[in-house]
């Protein structure tokens, strides 16, 4: 089978059922595209985690196999996702784009809880196949805007929504999250989920996750020789912030650059986002006060981390006050829960103290 590789309207690819054939618009293409890359390989970084138990729901849903093949996945899927502009189809193939990113709400409801409301049987427009992560979630067209919901335990919400406020609050680029409440009307049970803003503003940018730039090398000391030294500082930051936020879930496809959809140039870093493994979420978080932990170590060990940090951490008094935010909005969001925030904002002070007297 041959297939037409795609930036919106505009072709910038050719491939088989194998591997990328011709490269046509080379600005265009994500990083990784090379002449001969296996075509899974780019796939499957924007194809659903078919480990969770809703994505089967959703491939049955799709009348497609648990197993499927990748010209049933382009077939059905079209390699979509919300925050790029790429996308794949036969070269016999003449798909509106528009159309394949139409709001479907009944996959939503069955990505997301596993089941829907509507019998409709509806399988147009956005599939929610390239919805990827290892939680239940979805992405639901709101007010103009898409918006990323997904499932996590109540300790897994706190941790991601107190993560959002700090960072907020000391003046972070990030992804804007909310909570989200409903009641079920036939068991009268409260479902809660956390709620993300697109923000990629519906794919106005090209988000591009690191792993099409560095595959799975997430060592700083690796990342840093080859990140465009404009980018050194914001890069540097958000491990800062993983390590207060004792995040350990910094993988390379939770963190990317922004591109220009027009020139395929790189504009920046995405706003940090994903915090649901932060914090209590994973354990209790912990440092040494004399050895660190082991994202204190990784930062200071290297010299570029330490020269960006020296020139640009924070005043105490503003990670104190941004602490006491956060817990405050927290509480606020989840006041049934006697959660003890000390957990946080003791280690996140620690955390700071740390970096001061190492630095």
């Amino acid at each position: 089978m041959q297939y037409q590789i795609m930036h919106r309207n505009t072709r910038i690819a050719l491939a088989d059922d194998d591997c990328i054939t011709q490269i046509i618009v080379p600005a265009l293409c994500p990083a990784c595209f090379v002449i001969g890359m296996p075509l899974r390989r780019w796939l499957d970084d924007r194809m659903v985690d078919t480990h969770r138990s809703h994505s089967r729901r959703l491939f049955k849903a799709l009348r497609m196999r648990a197993n499927a093949d990748i010209a049933e996945l382009i077939v059905v899927g079209h390699g979509i996702s919300i925050t790029d502009n790429w996308w794949i189809q036969r070269i016999d193939e003449g798909c509106n784009y528009q159309s394949l990113k139409q709001y479907n709400e009944e996959l939503a409801d069955i990505a997301l809880y596993g089941a829907s409301d509507s019998q409709k049987g509806d399988i147009s427009g956005y599939r929610e196949l390239g919805t990827v992560g290892s939680f239940e979630k979805s992405w639901r067209f709101v007010d103009g805007a898409w918006y990323m919901y997904k499932q996590g335990s109540t300790l897994e919400l706190i941790s991601e929504y107190y993560a959002y406020q700090f960072l907020k609050a000391m003046g972070v680029l990030t992804a804007e999250y909310r909570i989200h409440r409903t009641q079920s009307a036939e068991t009268g049970l409260e479902f809660v989920c956390i709620v993300t803003k697109d923000f990629t503003d519906n794919a106005a940018v090209d988000f591009e996750p690191f792993c099409n730039y560095y595959s799975d090398r997430e060592e700083p000391d690796y990342i840093l020789a080859r990140l465009p030294e404009k980018l050194h500082s914001g890069y540097v930051r958000m491990l800062f912030y993983d390590a207060l936020l004792f995040n350990g879930d910094r993988h390379n496809q939770n963190v990317g650059f922004l591109r220009n959809s027009d020139t395929g140039e790189i504009q920046g870093l995405a706003p940090y986002f994903d915090f649901n493994l932060s914090l209590a979420a994973v354990g209790i978080p912990r440092i040494d006060a004399e050895k660190g932990n082991v994202f204190t170590q990784d930062i200071l060990k290297n010299n570029i981390c330490c020269a960006v940090l020296k020139k640009q951490l924070p005043e105490r008094h503003m990670v104190q006050q941004a602490i006491a935010a956060a817990t405050m909005k927290t509480k606020d969001a989840f006041p049934d829960e006697p959660f003890r925030y000390t957990l946080f904002e003791d280690y996140i002070l620690q955390t700071f103290d740390y970096f001061s007297a190492h630095l």
